[in-house]
């Protein structure tokens, strides 16, 4: 009731409820858009994937999209893969071995045309090609990396200056070469970010943000107005009352509101009105805007016979995270070390005992 008492409309008797739908959607999916842009920003992953599927019902459910819908839809495809970057786990593409930011390398060559920056958009690029490779060294799968850039070498326009300084750096496998720092998964991530305020400052988006704005700040108003009211003299009884629903109105520029559907019958029935309408083929986008599959981690099985955990061969890429972490951090900082990588399950002191025996054995 308060809803209706704040939305007010004016439209005319003969209303074509299906234009109605369509605008009404058009202004969620704006709004939907417009928050997905949000959470990229905040990098709330939660939040992200629930609105993403919310976002992907409502625009994969239309027939024809308008230019600046199926644009939106593409950039939705970007920041998707984007923030699943570093989720190798996660696919886009019916190739296991395509990653998250292979897949949003041919997502951008969509978006060259939206990107009016010259300069940013091949920033970008540079930064895809980098990090499709960084990533998976991050990860500790040096042969995920090697396979990518083989990968970009066949399947996009990688420059050869690039090609070689990564060529060096698979080989070498290091993890904290220059090139992966200066040109870091932070710094794209921002570089997209400069991208969509471009974006969003050509095609605002916000129409629906604004008008929940207005009902928001009338409704804070309302206690303050209230206060006042209060404080002054009591109407006389004969005086008459102005309604809320006015006063409401009136903050918000809104017209008086009238009937939406006419009671009158416009069109009276006939037998040849119950005939099903041909039903139009529904287009199905090349790109998906969601995952097509990830792998989720089970959640650990507690033994309740035995009181210690059983003892795990050390793998060489395990022994490499250590030796990376202990690089970076320094002996000692086994707790940061473990956040930072994937050691299967492992605690502090083992790490702490297996830097003992590789010092002991004089592998480091």
């Amino acid at each position: 009731m308060e809803n209706q008492a704040v939305i007010s409309s004016t439209t005319v008797a003969k209303v074509n409820i299906c234009e109605v739908e369509s605008v009404a959607k058009s202004w969620m999916i704006d709004f939907s858009f417009l928050t997905l842009c949000r959470y990229y920003r905040e990098q709330n992953a939660e939040k992200f994937s629930k609105t993403l599927k919310v976002f992907e019902a409502m625009i994969d459910d239309e027939y024809q999209l308008q230019d600046n819908q199926q644009t939106k839809r593409t950039i939705c495809c970007l920041l998707s893969r984007i923030m699943d970057g570093k989720n190798l786990d996660a696919h886009y593409d019916l190739n296991n071995k395509v990653t998250p930011l292979m897949s949003a390398l041919s997502v951008w060559d969509c978006l060259k045309d939206t990107a009016n920056d010259a300069a940013l958009y091949d920033n970008i690029k540079n930064l895809l090609f980098i990090q499709c490779v960084g990533v998976c060294l991050e990860k500790g799968n040096a042969q995920l990396a090697a396979h990518t850039l083989q990968w970009l070498e066949k399947e996009s326009d990688l420059p050869e200056k690039l090609q070689r300084k990564l060529s060096t750096v698979v080989s070498k496998k290091d993890v904290y070469d220059q090139l992966l720092t200066r040109f870091s998964f932070n710094h794209l991530m921002k570089s997209v970010n400069s991208f969509l305020d471009a974006f969003l400052e050509k095609h605002p988006s916000d129409f629906l943000f604004k008008a929940a704005l207005k009902v928001v700040q009338v409704r804070q108003e309302r206690p303050a107005q209230a206060d006042v009211d209060q404080n002054s003299e009591d109407p006389e009884p004969d005086s008459p009352v102005k309604p809320e629903t006015n006063v409401v109105s009136s903050e918000l520029n809104l017209r008086p509101k009238k009937k939406l559907f006419s009671t009158k019958t416009v069109h009276p029935w006939k037998p040849e009105s119950t005939k099903k309408l041909p039903c139009l083929p529904h287009r199905t986008a090349k790109l998906k805007v969601s995952r097509r599959s990830c792998k989720v981690p089970s959640p650990p099985q507690q033994n309740t016979i035995s009181r210690y955990r059983t003892k795990k061969k050390w793998l060489s890429e395990e022994d490499q995270h250590l030796k990376a972490g202990v690089k970076k951090h320094g002996e000692g900082k086994w707790s940061k070390i473990l956040e930072e990588f994937d050691f299967r399950d492992r605690t502090s002191v083992m790490l702490k005992d297996r830097w003992r025996t590789l010092k002991k054995h004089g592998k480091v």
